[in-house]
């Protein structure tokens, strides 16, 4: 039974100097790795949010050219374009109402 009592004894030990020391150096390690994967974190969002942001722009540039031709051959052919855009909404119409 003693050296039970030896065995639990020895369990609750307070940590040496030394060890104590080299407990505080693991811990700044663990803290400094986690700064730099917080920091490299925050620079991976913000480069993926940037890259969002231009191919916004270039979707919204697209668009206002083929707006822009739209409206030139609209105004070149209003005629035409009236009979394509009555239609096309005919169609629509037969289409969903069926549906």
């Amino acid at each position: 039974m003693e050296t039970k009592r030896t065995t639990a004894a020895h369990a609750h030990k307070k940590p040496s100097l030394k060890e104590s020391a080299h407990n505080g150096r693991s811990k700044a390690h663990v803290g400094e790795a986690a700064n730099h994967l917080l920091h490299e974190g925050k620079k991976l969002a913000n480069d993926v949010y940037e890259e969002g942001l231009n191919k916004l722009e270039d979707v919204q540039d697209e668009l206002k050219g083929y707006s822009d031709e739209l409206l030139k051959k609209v105004q070149k052919n209003p005629l035409t374009s009236l009979l394509i855009a009555g239609g096309v909404g005919f169609l629509l119409s037969l289409i969903l109402k069926n549906k």
